[in-house]
């Protein structure tokens, strides 16, 4: 069962089979009270509730990936003669994407040192999600491809994609100060994942990027 769910929510028909006919092949089903003792699970019975005569077990409950994952529970079908089986429902939880991911501050600065070669990290963004499991798992992406950084979509390292090539025949002294922009976006692996954009501002003075060759 789908997190943030109504209370009501269908979430499967039990059904036992009894070879007798008549009265004797009707079932009644009910939710034992004893626990079930399994450490790793939530206790259903508080949480979920079967329909006597169809089988059907709905939720009592609207549930919170972020608190209970999966639950446990026992059932029991009955016929008239009191014959009866019994049968274990493990109910799992699954999580919906909630929260966008948060830069850590919206804007980034950062600077290409002279002479900094192909693959050097310049610096890192970092970005957090309170999503638990897939959702909450970020990963980064430049908004536009660059022919000068790359980032890792891990760890959120900015890299160099080419060698940074001090401007030629430009003493230290005349260099006038250049920045270039990046966006960068965090999200899930997930398709519907939701999305947070910073900005990366890099210092390339003491580079060639973006100059015209001489």
């Amino acid at each position: 069962i789908r997190e943030n769910l109504p209370p009501g929510t269908l979430v499967t028909t039990l059904r036992a089979v009894d070879a007798d006919t008549g009265a004797f092949g009707e079932l009644r089903y009910v939710v034992l009270e004893q626990a079930v003792g399994d450490p790793t699970t939530g206790d259903g019975r508080d949480a979920f509730a079967v329909n006597g005569s169809s089988g059907e077990l709905r939720s009592r409950l609207t549930f919170d990936y972020e608190r209970a994952k999966a639950f446990q529970l026992l059932v029991r079908a009955t016929d008239a003669g009191n014959a009866s089986a019994t049968v274990t429902v493990r109910v799992l939880v699954t999580g919906e994407d909630e929260y966008d991911p948060i830069f850590l501050s919206p804007s980034f600065n950062f600077e290409v040192p002279e002479g900094a070669r192909k693959g050097q990290s310049i610096g890192r963004v970092l970005a957090t999600d309170e999503d638990e499991g897939a959702d909450g798992v970020v990963l980064y992406t430049l908004a536009k491809p660059s022919p000068y950084f790359a980032i890792n979509q891990t760890t959120g390292s900015i890299y160099l994609r080419v060698d940074s090539q001090p401007q030629a025949g430009a003493g230290r002294a005349k260099r006038e100060p250049r920045e270039m922009s990046l966006e960068v976006q965090a999200r899930s692996p997930l398709p519907a994942s939701r999305v947070a954009s910073a900005q990366v501002t890099i210092d390339v003075t003491h580079t060639s990027f973006g100059l015209a060759p001489d």
